[in-house]
């Protein structure tokens, strides 16, 4: 596909967005976040806010670089793109083949003059920060969940079938949610005063745009990387769109999360 090598694989580790970096987070760590909260695992089930995190320092690069747009070079070769959507793009086979926008989605992630995109997203190093002011700043309010929901949680309840907040401004703030096989479930919430089904949900039911990327004007709305929303949906559960989400920076996706993973 191309053959032109930049000096920007160490560079680009050290990349992080900045666009979000004035949202600050004050209060002490317990305050903000689930005791057993992970930046780490967040990411995880919000592939997303990574997916525009990567998006963003793709810009970068290119940016730096100055090398010569490839993109039909790039778009040419389908088992790299295919490899590039379905493992850092949030895409699933089956989104990637049946998305009409998918290429418009694809080409943010090509990295000009190099072949090697892949390896280069491999190494480059995450602002865990932006994705932490992303969950206290709107994947609270967008009820994104936080981690894998474990064997050990008890009583979930999908989301959504829970009386939400009446408040928009406060949105699903009053409780915690988790995720299974691309499904969310709130954690804590009260059969009884939260007017939830009095047992638990059916079996976590798969989803095929779990992972689904989200056109990068939604994500924007929802990643760290552009600052400047519902995981866009909800990437968090997984329930969104291009890439997302609802990783990237990912101050909700650049109107969550970024207004830059996100």
């Amino acid at each position: 596909m191309k053959n032109v090598k930049i000096s920007l694989l160490a560079a680009g580790a050290t990349l992080v967005l900045l666009a979000c970096s004035s949202l600050e987070v004050d209060n002490p760590i317990e305050e903000n976040f689930p005791k057993d909260w992970s930046a780490a695992e967040y990411i995880k089930v919000n592939p997303d806010l990574r997916s525009l995190q990567l998006k963003d320092q793709v810009l970068i690069m290119n940016t730096l670089s100055g090398a010569a747009n490839d993109d039909a070079a790039f778009l040419a070769d389908t088992p790299t793109v295919e490899l590039l959507a379905t493992n850092y793009m949030g895409f699933t086979k089956t989104d990637f083949w049946t998305d009409k926008n998918k290429m418009k989605v694809v080409r943010a992630y090509n990295i000009y003059g190099v072949d090697n995109e892949a390896a280069i997203f491999d190494t480059l190093t995450l602002d865990t920060a932006a994705i932490e002011r992303q969950y206290v700043a709107y994947g609270v309010i967008g009820g994104r969940p936080y981690r894998t929901c474990a064997t050990t949680d008890a009583n979930l309840v999908k989301k959504g079938e829970c009386q939400q907040d009446e408040n928009s401004a406060i949105g699903y703030s009053k409780h915690v949610y988790c995720a299974s096989e691309g499904v969310t479930y709130c954690m804590d919430c009260d059969p009884v005063e939260d007017d939830c089904p009095e047992a638990i949900v059916d079996e976590p039911e798969s989803s095929s745009s779990a992972a689904k990327p989200e056109s990068s004007d939604a994500a924007g709305d929802e990643s760290s990387s552009s600052e400047g929303g519902e995981p866009a949906a909800d990437s968090s559960s997984s329930e969104g769109g291009e890439p997302v989400a609802d990783s990237s920076s990912s101050e909700e996706a650049s109107a969550e999360s970024s207004s830059s993973a996100e």
